[in-house]
């Protein structure tokens, strides 16, 4: 892998495995793996579903865009969120630091995995 390209970027529906494989590929690789989910409930000091719960999708859209937005994501495998894919500042980032890779699962899986 170059210098240019050391990050890799997973995306997909919820449910797809982007931690999941995030985590496992970070390991074979020697990246350092970073979660976007995560560091949204770090910074917001609640879950995910609280925020929707209480402030909407909208909101949750935004405070990830945000995160991705400051995040470093040199030499690091990012696990990102659901959802930013509609944020287009956020996928141009994800797109100029490496490989972005879109996680496809079948449907009946995804509503296993995610109820």
């Amino acid at each position: 892998m170059t210098t240019s390209s050391r990050t890799i970027s997973l995306i997909g529906m919820p449910g797809a495995g982007k931690s999941t494989i995030g985590v496992v590929l970070a390991k074979l690789s020697g990246l350092r793996f970073v979660d976007t989910d995560l560091e949204i409930q770090h910074r917001a000091g609640r879950t995910l579903q609280q925020i929707i719960d209480s402030k909407g999708y909208r909101t949750l859209r935004q405070l990830e865009e945000n995160a991705l937005l400051q995040l470093d994501l040199s030499a690091a495998v990012i696990a990102t969120g659901g959802s930013v894919v509609y944020s287009e500042p956020a996928m141009k980032k994800l797109k100029l630091a490496g490989p972005t890779v879109f996680l496809e699962v079948v449907i009946e899986s995804l509503i296993k995995r995610v109820s």
